[in-house]
């Protein structure tokens, strides 16, 4: 089976990220292998996670838009107009909040190791330990009451 051209990948890409479409539905209709597929978008440098396929579309792309349609309403020297500049200021700080959050949430805490085996035994001791500092404590605090109200007893 020939190479898909890397076109054909970006376009594939493309269509996944926007609407959500998994890699291996993209790959069959490309009539390719999912992992040809998805060695085709690491070539091209693209994330090809399927977890952050679904996501919303690109935050920067649309970031980029919002800069451009700043610098164009600033070209030729003219002043532009307050509220739609302050619309396009405040719709820039949104979308860097959810490209910070996104990059936040990217951010995959380290698997938690298997939880170690409690013997029944050692499990006793511990809940007795534990329950002796309670009393400990309970007997603590109620000599601490007793003290402080004297008369009041």
């Amino acid at each position: 089976m020939p190479p898909i051209p890397l076109a054909r990948t970006r376009a594939g890409y493309d269509v996944s990220r926007k609407y959500g479409v998994p890699h291996a539905e993209i790959a069959t209709l490309l009539n390719i292998k999912e992992a040809t597929y998805l060695c085709g978008l690491r070539r091209l440098g693209l994330d090809h996670d399927p977890a952050k396929s679904g996501r919303l579309p690109d935050m920067e792309e649309i970031l980029s838009r919002v800069r451009t349609e700043l610098m164009r309403l600033t070209e030729g020297g003219r002043v532009p107009d307050k509220g739609a500049v302050d619309a396009l200021v405040s719709l820039a700080k949104a979308l860097k909040t959810i490209i910070d959050l996104e990059r936040e949430n990217d951010t995959r805490p380290a698997e938690a190791a298997p939880a170690a085996e409690i013997r029944p035994g050692e499990l006793r001791e511990a809940l007795a330990l534990i329950d002796r500092r309670i009393d400990e404590l309970a007997t603590l605090r109620a000599a601490e009451i007793i003290k402080a109200s004297p008369g009041k007893v």
